[in-house]
Formats: C-alpha cells, structure tokens, sequence
C-alpha cells in the first residue's frame, strides 16, 4: 500500500466520506496514527496514509541462530510476543511471534539440522533430542548420520559388531537383511507382529508408532526407528527377542558369534579359525575353489576374504544397503 493522499485536508475527509480509507478522524495536526488490519499495517497522519513494512528478518536453522526473545519459523528469526503492543511495527502477534499481517510464521523451529543441537542430541522433527551413550539409539538415514563409529542400521546408530555381512553370521532360520538378522518369511503370518517384506520378517512397532520420544510415554517412552520402547540397564530387562542397546530396548537382530579366538575351532579335517567373531575354514588363492570343495561343496568357493563361502557369499552383490541401488535393499547378499 502506498501514501493514499497528498491533497489537502478536504479531499482527504471527502475520500473518508465515501469510504475509501479506514480512518479515524480528520483534522489538523501533527499527530500520527497507526493501525493494522488482516492486509497490512498503516501508519497515518491528516493528509494520509502509507504502508509500514515489517521488519527483515534474519535466517535461521534453529533457535540458536536467533537472539534471546526471537524464536526460528519458516520466515526466520521472529520476536516473541503476547499481544501486538509487544511487537515491532509492521507485524501483529501470530500463536506467540510476530508477523505481518498477511503472512504465516509457521511452526517453531528448535532446529533443524544436528549442528543446531547440543553434544548428545540429535534434531527429530525441528526438536533437540537426547541419543546416544544410554539415552537410546540416535536416528539416521544413513551411517553418515552416526557418530563415533556407529552405523545406521534400520533407521538407528549402532555398534557394527551387532549387524551382520553373510547369513551364516546369522542363527538357523534367519537372513542377513541390510544388516539385520531377519527370520525368512514367505508371509506376514509368521512374522510374530511385523510384516514380511522381500523375504524376510521386518520388526514391527509393538509400543506403538513415533516420529520422536514426545510421542512416547509410559512403560514405552523412548521412540527407536519408528517405534516406542522401554528403556533399560541390560538385556535382562528386555525380554525374549530384544537386546538393550544404548539404553534402549530394541529388536535382537544381532549376529550369533560362536568364538573369540582359534582354538574355539577346533574338530576333525581341515583347521578352521576364528574370522570376525565366526569359525571358518581358510583358503588361499593358490588352494582355490578346489581346496573348498574338498571340504565341503556347500562351502566350495574361495572367496576374496580368503574364507570358504556358499556360491551367493562368494559372489556377493551387496553386503550392506549402501551396495544397492535406490529402493534397493540387501537381503541375503543380493541387491532386492
């Protein structure tokens, strides 16, 4: 809106008479008026009225990128407020921040990247949430997100020595899933609560669905990967089919190790050693697939790691999700 007169006094009260201008009065002075309404806000004295522009505002991340009394939306830094009396000129008092009139501040923002948090929080939906240590399992979308040498696995941060890379890291029954230890499944039906997805039984939500721990209360009150859950001290807390991790109860879909050092494998024929936590029998290029078949033909392909494998290990696609193409999953070596 620009200045609406710059004719005298008459025409001016003649304009307010037929309505062209929301005014309060007309007459001689000096005096200055200002008023907003849902278009705008105005500034007024006897021979007109011109638009009062809010003030620019500062971008923001997050509520640390702002100055104490100003909050981070969607338009940036905004002033706090109770009423409009409490707001620069330009902007009215919008759900406790001020605008302009016409414009939507949207929501608060707390944060939104990691940065904006402090150590030992992570930013879930424009909020600081504690994670990590024995605060639960931070969030991720990939193992870029994860710190301390943790890795994403299931949308949670957590120790590479509970995922998986081959099946046979797994127990009878079970696939190596993106990392996960994941009964194989033909249907839902025998997923025990979760849904059968590529062959596999994904984990479902069994304290109910979430986004962050706000979502979350009672005997579930920490929300990892979509779900909440107890917190806990140790694994005897959980119950069957969970481990505590980081301070949290969450599915079990660790590996099943079965040795420390050598001599845990020992047995008849060939020697085999402890590679990753796991007994295998070692080859050599030089031995070749031949020395694996002498042992065992369902083991009978040397593979690059020097261990004798099944012909799908052996010939690997994937041995994490991050091997896969997008919507790819890596479910028994194979990119799904």
């Amino acid at each position: 809106m620009t200045s609406r007169f710059s004719s005298p006094l008459s025409a001016l009260c003649v304009a307010t008479a037929v309505g062209a201008l929301v005014w309060m009065g007309c007459g001689s002075g000096d005096g200055e008026r200002y008023y907003c309404d849902s278009d705008g806000c105005y500034t007024c004295d006897a021979y007109g009225c011109t638009t009062t522009a809010a003030p620019t505002q500062q971008p923001c991340t997050g509520a640390s990128s702002c100055a104490a009394g100003s909050v981070c939306t969607n338009s940036g830094c905004a002033q706090t407020c109770s009423d409009d009396a409490a707001c620069p000129k330009g902007t009215v008092c919008k759900s406790g921040v001020c605008s302009a009139p016409k414009s939507d501040p949207g929501p608060k923002k707390e944060c939104t990247t990691k940065a904006d948090c402090g150590d030992g929080k992570v930013c879930v939906a424009n909020a600081c949430q504690a994670c990590g240590g024995s605060a639960g399992p931070c969030p991720c979308a990939a193992t870029t997100d994860c710190e301390g040498g943790l890795t994403c696995i299931g949308g949670a941060c957590t120790s590479p020595s509970n995922t998986c890379k081959f099946s046979s890291e797994c127990a009878d029954g079970k696939l190596c899933a993106d990392g996960q230890c994941l009964p194989g499944c033909t249907d839902s039906s025998t997923c025990n609560g979760g849904t059968c997805e590529k062959g596999v039984c994904k984990p479902g939500a069994t304290g109910g669905t979430c986004a962050t721990d706000a979502q979350c209360s009672g005997e579930t009150p920490k929300c990892v990967a979509g779900s909440c859950t107890k917190t806990c001290g140790g694994d005897d807390q959980c119950g069957i089919g969970k481990f505590c991790d980081q301070g949290a109860c969450v599915p079990d879909t660790r590996p099943s190790p079965n040795c420390t050092a050598d001599d845990q494998c020992a047995g008849s024929g060939s020697p085999r050693k402890c590679v990753g936590g796991f007994c295998k029998y070692t080859c050599s290029t030089s031995q070749g697939d031949a020395y694996c078949r002498t042992i065992d033909s369902r083991i009978g392909y040397c593979a690059k790691d020097g261990v004798c494998r099944t012909q799908s290990e052996a010939t690997a696609s994937c041995t994490a999700k991050g091997d896969c193409g997008a919507g790819q999953d890596c479910i028994d070596n194979q990119c799904k």
